[in-house]
């Protein structure tokens, strides 16, 4: 549903997030902030614009891009809907991470 941050734990243990865009696409992202590793799930989500609790960075659920001023975006999961289930492919995925 629109609005609604999901927290998922992939195979790896990578978290990432899915949520709904205002047009009811799903999308998963990473779950960590790329700024200082917040956990996104716990952020803000009006519209389109997901915002992180820790220190406001905002980003794009349509494209991941930060907006606002944000200075990097989310990678985003290759993700599909097979019999209800959401399936992600996180090979091919770093994410992104200015922590380092």
């Amino acid at each position: 549903m629109p609005g609604e941050i999901r927290e998922c734990l992939l195979p790896d243990g990578t978290k990432t997030i899915a949520v709904r865009d205002t047009d009811g696409n799903l999308r998963v992202f990473q779950g960590m902030c790329p700024h200082q590793r917040r956990a996104l799930a716990e952020g803000d989500l009006y519209d389109d614009v997901l915002t992180c609790s820790a220190h406001m960075w905002s980003f794009d659920v349509r494209t991941g891009e930060g907006v606002q001023g944000t200075e990097a975006g989310l990678a985003e999961y290759p993700s599909r809907i097979e019999d209800g289930q959401v399936q992600v492919d996180a090979s091919l995925v770093e994410p992104v991470a200015l922590w380092k």
